[in-house]
């Protein structure tokens, strides 16, 4: 296990080195095992299925396997209730309740894990919440995934998070330790786009977009597998639905059945990106926002165009069209 220092020497020659290393074609693969200079630890993940992330986690000495969802909001990392017993954790009494994207109210309750090991990345004292997370309990959630739990958009930005969706690697550095890479400089350089986006005071991730030219804002949703799109924005893109067997389901374990439809362009701040028939479906948030917050940026569209999320400089990255 690698416990990171609070600086090193080193850290000077990481813009440089980024750029030196990635100036690549566009498209090419991008390597950032430099930013270990910088402090951070590199943890691999996996793909249970095709637009599923996951990665494996040491609680307190016993393992939990978790889905990256940067649509999951909060501090730190959200565990099935089942297992805070086996944690050994005690969770308070007091419950703070939130809702899914169906609208589900689910209740969850703080603890302190007193360590946490992600890849070769080692951590105290994190908040872990435990939740009946119902999607978890889904029968056929448990034989594809089996996942334990979900790593949150918070505790992304609290660890300066670089999810890497082109080699499948997450980069973390703790609280406290190294100094927060700067990689815009190297990424434009190898020819992606750079757009920002700004977390809520949730730590929900918002990005805004155009979609057949009718503009609003999504939500990064790396726990979504195919992107969202509310049904009653669909007048202002111009388009119907047509029949879907597809559903979805949330983390309450609310499946929500869905319709798709074709669109004619997709851009994220202006940046025109490939994206394939998106689903229409009712999302509580569209009203509550007056019609602002039109969906869910899912992993369908975020994973093909190689995104890099940098939750550091609160910066996306992908290849335009």
């Amino acid at each position: 296990m690698q416990t990171f220092p609070s600086r090193n020497g080193r850290l000077a020659l990481l813009a440089a080195a980024l750029v030196s290393l990635i100036a690549v074609p566009a498209e090419a693969r991008i390597d950032f095992s430099v930013l270990q200079q910088a402090g951070y630890g590199m943890v691999e993940i996996k793909r249970p299925q095709p637009n599923v992330l996951s990665v494996l986690a040491t609680i307190n000495g016993r393992k939990a396997l978790l889905v990256v969802d940067t649509g999951w909001s909060g501090e730190g990392i959200a565990i099935d209730s089942e297992m805070a017993a086996s944690l050994k954790i005690q969770p308070e009494k007091s419950e703070v309740v939130g809702h899914t994207l169906s609208g589900k109210k689910i209740g969850v309750r703080k603890g302190v894990a007193d360590t946490v090991l992600l890849g070769n990345v080692q951590m105290r004292q994190v908040p872990i919440f435990f939740g009946n997370f119902g999607a978890l309990h889904n029968a056929s959630m448990r034989r594809l995934i089996g996942a334990d739990g979900f790593v949150s958009s918070g505790f992304l930005r609290t660890c300066s998070g670089l999810l890497d969706l082109q080699n499948l690697r997450l980069f973390l550095r703790p609280p406290g330790t190294g100094k927060r890479a700067m990689i815009g400089q190297a990424m434009r350089g190898a020819g992606l786009a750079e757009v920002p986006f700004v977390l809520s005071s949730n730590r929900n991730a918002f990005v805004d977009v155009e979609i057949n030219g009718a503009a609003g804002k999504m939500i990064i949703d790396t726990g979504k597998a195919l992107t969202g799109v509310d049904s009653r924005f669909a007048s202002k893109m111009k388009v119907v639905g047509y029949s879907s067997r597809v559903g979805t389901i949330d983390a309450a374990g609310a499946v929500t059945q869905t319709t798709l439809t074709k669109i004619q362009s997709f851009k994220i701040s202006g940046v025109s990106l490939r994206a394939p028939d998106v689903r229409l479906e009712e999302f509580p948030v569209y009203t509550e926002t007056q019609g602002k917050l039109i969906g869910f940026l899912g992993m369908d569209i975020l994973g093909p165009n190689g995104t890099i999320i940098d939750y550091g400089q609160l910066k996306l990255y992908f290849f335009p069209l």
